[in-house]
């Protein structure tokens, strides 16, 4: 009998030794920020940009843009604070725009959605801005979720703004949107839709089905987007749910691929409450964690990152970890915090990957490429 193993083959056993042989190692974990001192509760979105790190601070503001204020605040890389602003509604999306250096704060993204924008230099605030409607809905709050829809989060990729668009009800219902407007928003925001919610869950084929309940946006080092489903369904049965995450490449081209990955513990335990998605695109740096529900924001430093494995907060297990990128298993607890919530990541200088392991990544990477186009879990 001759065995046959593709190339294909080598580079996925490549990929899952370099796996099994190597792990992230949590060098320190400190409180970075609180919000005592900012009268803020809550922390939850967390972003850079020009040396400073920015948090949300939601203070159980309304998520429908009912009443209450969110504190954002800039930190120095030490942790000092340096501004503070006031934002009416819930702020939930919060991005530093690398092409204008302004911060975006996305408010209520449960229904009334609108937009602001913070000038770093001057400290001005412009908006709210408001999105056209149709495409986008104003009216009550619906059934079955008990919310309107709205914009949780922006990521930026190749020039382009992308979206979150949240609470979609039924399988055709957009979940992803490009802001025609571009990295300079004004007056009125449109937006063109580019995925659906069936597209992040092939399970959810009608409205009498759980949907999914969109979250976090990313882009990613390797030029793709990242989108978090929390947990797919709510209500009674969010017990038993799913959370996920999308991989976007090409998106809103017509060369466009999706591929899903349900995240569970080694017993395969669906994870719920999956907030944020992270891939570091390096070997090394600091992890910024918040913790929702204790008020603070904790700075993980870490080394020997496989710069194309996903670290993840993981609401209803309790923890930080990376998530192996082809199975969904978690992999390795970086940190064990009450309701994580926001993540963002800084690189090190020195966290370059070595050329060996590029050329490893490389060869797996391709690997998946082609896996993608595949299938779609």
């Amino acid at each position: 009998m001759t065995l046959r193993i593709s190339a294909l083959s080598i580079a996925f056993f490549s990929l899952a030794t370099a796996y099994a042989q190597s792990g992230p190692t949590v060098g320190s974990v400190t409180v970075f920020a609180t919000g005592g001192p900012v009268g803020g509760t809550a922390p939850d979105s967390i972003t850079d940009g020009n040396g400073s790190i920015w948090v949300e601070y939601g203070n159980t503001a309304s998520s429908i843009g009912a009443g209450g204020s969110s504190t954002i605040v800039e930190y120095s890389a030490a942790g000092a604070i340096e501004h503070r602003f006031t934002i009416a509604g819930e702020v939930d999306g919060l991005k530093v725009d690398p092409v204008t250096g302004m911060v975006w704060a996305l408010q209520n993204q449960d229904a009334n959605a609108t937009l602001s924008l913070i000038n770093p230099k001057t400290d001005v605030v412009t908006g709210p801005m408001k999105y056209a409607s149709p495409p986008y809905v104003y009216g009550p709050v619906t059934a079955p979720s008990g919310v309107g829809r709205g914009y949780d989060d922006v990521a930026f990729l190749d020039g382009k703004v992308y979206l979150s668009y949240t609470n979609p009800v039924n399988p055709s219902d957009s979940v992803l949107q490009i802001l025609n407007q571009g990295n300079h928003p004004s007056g009125t925001l449109t937006t063109t839709s580019i995925l659906t919610a069936n597209q992040t869950n092939s399970l959810f084929t009608s409205s009498t089905q759980n949907p999914p309940d969109i979250d976090s946006l990313k882009s990613t080092p390797n030029g793709e987007l990242v989108l978090t489903s929390e947990g797919d369904g709510l209500g009674p049965a969010w017990a038993t749910s799913d959370g996920r995450y999308t991989l976007i490449s090409d998106p809103g081209t017509s060369n466009q691929t999706v591929t899903n990955v349900r995240v569970t513990n080694a017993a395969g335990v669906n994870v719920n409450g999956m907030d944020d998605v992270i891939f570091p695109g390096t070997t090394s740096g600091t992890l910024y964690v918040a913790g929702t529900s204790g008020n603070e924001v904790y700075a993980v430093h870490l080394t020997g990152l496989n710069p194309n494995t996903p670290i993840i907060s993981l609401g209803s297990f309790n923890e930080v970890a990376t998530v192996n990128p082809i199975t969904g298993v978690v992999e390795k607890p970086l940190l064990s915090v009450a309701s994580p919530h926001g993540l963002d990541f800084v690189p090190s200088t020195a966290g370059v990957p070595e050329p060996a392991t590029l050329g490893l990544l490389g060869l797996g990477l391709a690997g998946i490429g082609f896996a993608r186009r595949k299938r779609s879990r």
